[in-house]
């Protein structure tokens, strides 16, 4: 059988998606680790129809991947489009792993994106943190902290100081994509990607905690708005961004002066939607007590084991977004299409797809019809 150029970028996408080297690769295919190592890298484009297959079927992707033009967005050591926020621990195959993820999904919604007119309905500012020496970009809005442009988005959001509700929502409302993803045994909170030609697209790790995801995707939001490239003050500028969007100085403070012991850490919780640990940083932070008095509290935390799972009658509950899921819908209520059509569309394994997209198992149910252009409106309702 005739030998037809693959995509090395869309090769390295699913084998790091399966968690495989190269090595694992060869030894399941019987294709040549060199051969492998040559198309990823951008120097061999050939392999025959009975290898791709081959490969197609130790990854569990259709040949068609293979063939699709797309360009992987890695990490900001090798790509300024991208906010990967990780623990120095995490090993690199696990990094692999999920940035592979968050690239799986931009794939897709890229595609998905082919076919709506998506309306925010909020602007997605962008601001640059500067100091007197230093100047401004002509697309972003100067700031002299992280914390003064958390602010400007909670004025653009009219929150005024009170608690985020469904922060997800507010954040898809400016466009942006927001998905949550197995990330496995990674210890990874949530990576950022920002594809050319299209709005950011942000993946959390599905088995965190509510509070934790909530205070993660505030840190990435943060890496949206603020960082166009990374330095070495982003990931502390993150935090701080997302510290004072959530628990705004002016709101919090007055709550935080009433007192801190465990029973009102938990109340807080509830009210400000942020773990406990969380508002004894910021107290601390904020100057409301002293280090000892963090320390203490770190301390009766540590004793009832609540550093590890905070108590359960004081947990949050679980918020979800709408946009990515919109967008599949009206694939499949709107244009007509079937999972497994979608699925095929998008080069990706049925059952993988409804699991990506929290979707019921696929079924036979093929459909055609002509789909025209749906318009879209990223809304917080």
């Amino acid at each position: 059988m005739a030998a037809r150029p693959i995509n090395g970028e869309m090769l390295l996408l699913a084998r790091n998606r399966r968690g495989k080297t190269q090595k694992e690769l060869a030894a399941g295919t019987g294709v040549a680790q060199a051969a492998i190592s040559r198309i990823e890298n951008g120097t061999r484009d050939v392999l025959s129809l009975e290898e791709t297959q081959s490969i197609a079927r130790f990854l569990g992707f259709p040949v068609s991947f293979f063939y699709e033009q797309e360009l992987l967005y890695r990490t900001p050591m090798s790509l300024h489009g991208a906010a990967f926020r990780k623990k120095a621990a995490v090993s690199a195959k696990d990094q692999h792993a999920v940035i592979a993820l968050a690239n799986h999904f931009v794939f897709q919604f890229r595609r998905l994106l082919d076919a709506i007119d998506l309306e925010p309905e909020y602007p997605l500012l962008q601001f640059e943190v500067v100091n007197s020496q230093s100047s401004v970009s002509e697309h972003a809005s100067a700031v002299t902290s992280a914390s003064m442009a958390a602010l400007h988005v909670r004025a653009s959001w009219q929150l005024g100081d009170t608690p985020i509700g469904n922060l997800i929502r507010y954040v898809e409302s400016t466009g942006i994509l927001v998905v949550e993803g197995n990330f496995g045994e990674a210890d990874i909170d949530g990576v950022t990607l920002r594809p050319a030609g299209m709005k950011p697209v942000i993946v959390l790790n599905q088995n965190r905690p509510v509070d934790r995801k909530r205070f993660s995707l505030a840190h990435e939001y943060g890496h949206v708005v603020l960082h166009p490239y990374p330095y070495e003050a982003m990931e502390k500028e993150a935090n701080e961004f997302a510290a004072e969007l959530l628990m705004p100085r002016s709101g919090v403070l007055a709550d935080l002066k009433r007192g801190l012991s465990i029973p009102k850490l938990g109340q807080l919780k509830q009210k400000w939607r942020v773990a406990m640990s969380a508002l004894i940083y910021r107290a601390k932070t904020l100057g409301v007590i002293p280090d000892e008095s963090a320390t203490r509290l770190y301390k009766q935390m540590s004793m009832y084991g609540y550093r590890t799972r905070e108590p359960k009658e004081f947990d949050i509950p679980p918020e979800s977004g709408k946009l990515s899921r919109q967008l599949v819908d009206l694939h499949m209520k709107e244009l007509g299409y079937s999972l497994e059509e979608l699925a095929d569309a998008l080069r990706t394994d049925p059952g993988e797809f409804a699991e990506m997209h929290g979707l019921a198992p696929p079924r036979n149910d093929p459909k055609g019809a002509d789909k025209p252009k749906l318009r879209l409106v990223a809304s917080r309702d």
